[in-house]
């Protein structure tokens, strides 16, 4: 496999001196400038003894060859007593028991040399490990094969990528299609175009479809094959067999492995792969040398083209291999070791804890301690209502000496106006309600049916069979929105998948999808659902922009598959097809029936999935709404309990909220120790994000105490409040409010800029409310005599918080720097405070 003949010494991170800002205790007025921290990560470098290493693992232990061309290779593995795989792989020596029987490389490859039995000892580290291997071969040697040796290699070259021949219009005369979608139509233009003439039957090493990827004839592409290379054998034997069409009734390729599925290994270790696709009739073949491999994180991880996997530096990625179209996925962990680690007692009392701790325990991490009143107070108050608390309500708080005043606060949240607010506001932007595709009417019905979902706790299965069930004028039937700010059938399929399963369909509408296994197909099936679905202008409101009703015609057939040309039954996500008339019947009410299953897949891990990351930095998938193979959860078993328990819950979201916000995890401080300071994916800690832009704008207003007026809104609304993007303010378009126009989470934009941090820093926004003659600041000024009163008061109404005594000594001599001037003192120390982290981000 091409591997080098030996690996590094292991070795391994461990945390040196490191420091991270605690924001809470920074002075206010050191942090103005600096709008978004960025975590420090140290570490020494040091060599790990490997220790005792048990009993090896070879894979496979057992081996069944039937075909002649198609040898194994064999991946040794062993663990350190510290819990880590060990490649022993090119460290290991092999021997065959019967070389008339079988003869293996002295990098393990197993081939076939006649039928028997025989053995392939294997030795490593002064350890034994055996292969029993069988020999059936077929009296003929078979035919190579364009589906199963052609099309792999046309893929691991990247013949038929988008770059090259897999281009919508080829290259230089030559189209393969993408990813290899189209075998049939691959083979004829191969065999069929061009005269023919890429494949010389006479004289096959002539033929131009071997010549130019060698680099013998000139070629765009340049060199993609090596002589004598297992792809360039492969591709040589099939046009010296007469570059034929492959039997009817041969096996078929069915699904796809890979091992070791889960890694935990050091920095610099390597790990090869060994991917086995498996046939209709039972066969297994070894494809790693076929297979296509990618890496989600490259910077804990590179691979090679044939599957070895090198480690670089702590943290976690996913390594995909891709062969025939379909993915199999392998995690890697890289974990520092520390002996004198000693694990976090796993809690029972909260499914969030105990699958978290249960994974930090398994990394060596050690979670942050839990954060004080005042910072979690701010935090959840912010989380579920977008809104600071007030003042009297910090104090009220703070002075609670209730055990169980976490939870009763929670519970008062849920019981909030804000919180409607809050969560009605997000389900607009996921649904797009916008008078961009809708009327005023129907966007403020709409509106109002989302309130009231979120008001009464409307179960999110039922909430999901009224948005994808609506029909009719959207002003007196207002889920009707949904379908009806969708541009066609193909628009409302994707929205649909992306919001309620998490799963993105657009690439499979031309093509295979290029990271997870949805088809052509799978797309058309699902179009065969919503296709039914039309809209018209109202008749009812003649004269109303965008006034629209929703129609089902029940005589519409099934959608039409462009690639075979013929129509594709209506199909769930996963390749189920229910039996469902041609026309008569309205398609969407499977669907929808499918969808809100207690057993589909999809449906409530996505929602699950969606909440959480909107009480943390990411997803337990991430992005969102992306969820697919070759991007699994950071920790499955966690995801796993908490989709079971929502299920279990009836689909209350907020019994989800509340299992959330309630856990230690969600609790955490966001002070880094030194095990989790370089963990940013596990939930260790509480990593700060910046506020969104609606809820920035409304903690700006209720600490100043200047409303916003917004023009063509009614009167009093709060930002969070506005029934769509279409209301002009240059505050919520600078800090990323989406404009609602997809059904994605990444419409909002919630990184920071410098254009973001100069209108804090000069922009009016700030500027003219914190010296305003009625604004807040002025009023503290008039009421409180005494500079540290109102200290405190400026600190409580921007932070949520008491000043530390060191930050009243330093606020104190701020102001009497002023001089007599404690109304330009007071403007200028909440203009600080206003552009501190600690307002800016949810910490």
């Amino acid at each position: 496999m091409n591997r080098k003949p030996s690996r590094p010494t292991p070795f391994l991170l461990t945390s040196g001196t490191q420091q991270m800002a605690t924001m809470t205790n920074k002075n206010p007025f050191f942090m103005a400038l600096g709008f978004l921290g960025i975590l420090a990560l140290a570490g020494l470098v040091r060599a790990e003894s490997p220790g005792v290493i048990g009993q090896l693992t070879v894979e496979p232990s057992q081996l069944v060859i039937t075909h002649h061309r198609r040898g194994h290779s064999v991946v040794v593995t062993a663990r350190t007593p510290l819990g880590r795989t060990v490649d022993l792989t090119a460290e290991a020596t092999f021997r065959s028991s019967n070389s008339g029987v079988v003869r293996v490389s002295p990098l393990g490859w197993i081939e076939a040399v006649s039928n028997g039995t025989a053995r392939v000892q294997v030795q490593a580290n002064g350890l034994l490990g055996v292969v029993q291997v069988e020999v059936k071969l077929p009296a003929a040697v078979p035919r190579h094969s364009f589906r199963d040796d052609v099309m792999p290699v046309l893929s691991k070259t990247g013949c038929n990528q988008g770059a090259c021949h897999g281009y919508s219009l080829g290259k230089n005369g030559f189209k393969l299609s993408l990813r290899g979608a189209d075998p049939k139509a691959d083979f004829e233009s191969l065999t069929d175009e061009f005269l023919g003439r890429r494949i010389n039957r006479h004289n096959p090493s002539a033929s131009l479809f071997l010549t130019k990827p060698l680099g013998e004839v000139a070629h765009k592409g340049g060199v993609r094959l090596e002589a004598d290379s297992l792809e360039h054998r492969l591709l040589f034997g099939w046009v010296r067999e007469g570059a034929k069409v492959d039997p009817s009734g041969a096996a078929t390729f069915e699904s796809l492995s890979i091992y070791p599925r889960r890694v935990v290994i050091g920095p610099a270790w390597q790990q090869q792969l060994q991917v086995i696709a498996t046939y209709s009739d039972g066969s297994r073949r070894d494809v790693t040398r076929l297979s296509v491999f990618t890496v989600n994180t490259e910077r804990v991880a590179a691979v090679t083209r044939d599957g070895l996997v090198q480690a670089s530096m702590l943290g976690e990625t996913a390594v995909s291999a891709r062969f025939e179209r379909t993915f199999a996925t392998a995690e890697f962990l890289v974990l520092e070791p520390r002996e004198d680690f000693e694990p976090t007692p796993v809690p029972t009392d909260n499914v969030v804890d105990r699958f978290v701790i249960q994974k930090l325990n398994s990394m060596n991490v050690r979670p942050s301690a839990i954060v004080e009143d005042a910072g979690f107070l701010r935090r959840v108050s912010v989380d579920m209502t977008g809104i600071q608390p007030k003042p009297d309500q910090v104090r009220a708080f703070l002075a609670d000496k209730d055990p169980a005043k976490r939870t009763r606060l929670i519970e008062r949240l849920f019981r909030s106006e804000a919180f409607v607010d809050q969560w009605s506001l997000k389900w607009g932007d996921l649904l797009q309600n916008s008078r961009t595709k809708l009327s005023d009417p129907a966007v403020f019905a709409f509106r109002e049916w989302l309130r009231e979902a979120v008001a009464t706790n409307r179960p999110l299965d039922q909430f999901a069979r009224e948005v994808l069930g609506g029909r009719g004028g959207v002003s007196e039937s207002p889920t009707a929105a949904f379908y009806a700010v969708s541009n066609d059938a193909h628009d409302t399929l994707q929205r649909a998948t992306q919001v309620f399963c998490g799963v993105r369909m657009l690439c499979a509408r031309c093509h295979p999808h290029p990271f997870e296994n949805w088809t052509q197909e799978d797309y058309y099936g699902l179009f065969s659902f919503f296709n039914q679905v039309a809209t018209k202008n109202d008749p009812r409101l003649p004269g109303v922009k965008n006034a629209k009703a929703v129609v089902i015609n029940l005589k519409t057939g099934f959608g039409t598959n462009p690639r075979s040309g013929q129509a594709q039954p209506p199909r769930f996500l996963g390749g189920s097809e229910p039996k469902l008339a041609t026309s008569g019947v309205d398609r969407r009410e499977a669907y929808i029936g499918w969808l809100t299953s207690r057993d589909n897949p999809f449906f409530a891990r996505s929602l699950v999935n969606r909440v959480w990351s909107y009480f943390f930095h990411r997803g337990i998938i991430d992005p969102v709404d992306d969820l697919r193979s070759t991007n699994p959860a950071i920790n499955p078993k966690l995801l796993d309990a908490l989709t079971a328990d929502l299920v279990a819950s009836g689909f209350d979201m907020r019994h989800l909220m509340r299992t959330i916000v309630s856990s230690r995890t969600y609790q955490r401080s966001s002070v880094a120790n030194n095990s989790n300071i370089h963990d940013d994916m596990n939930f260790s800690r509480f990593v700060p994000r910046r506020l969104p832009a609606e809820t920035l704008l409304d903690c700006l207003v209720q600490a100043t105490g200047i409303p916003e007026k917004f023009s063509g809104a009614p009167v009093g609304f709060t930002a969070k409040q506005l029934p769509d993007a279409n209301i002009q303010s240059d505050f919520l378009k600078l800090f990323g409010k989406p404009q609602r126009m997809e059904a994605c989470e990444c419409e909002r934009d919630s990184g920071a800029n410098m254009l973001q941090a100069l209108h804090f820093i000069n922009g009016q926004s700030i500027l003219s409310r914190v010296s305003a003659g009625n604004g807040r600041v002025a009023g503290l000024v008039k009421s409180e005599k005494q500079i540290d009163r109102l200290v405190e008061r400026l600190y409580i109404w921007s932070l949520c918080r008491r000043p530390t005594s060191k930050e009243q000594v330093v606020a104190v001599k701020f102001f009497g720097s002023y001089g007599d001037k404690r109304q330009e003192a007071a403007q200028d120390f909440m203009w600080a405070l206003l552009n501190s982290r600690e307002f800016m981000l949810v910490h």
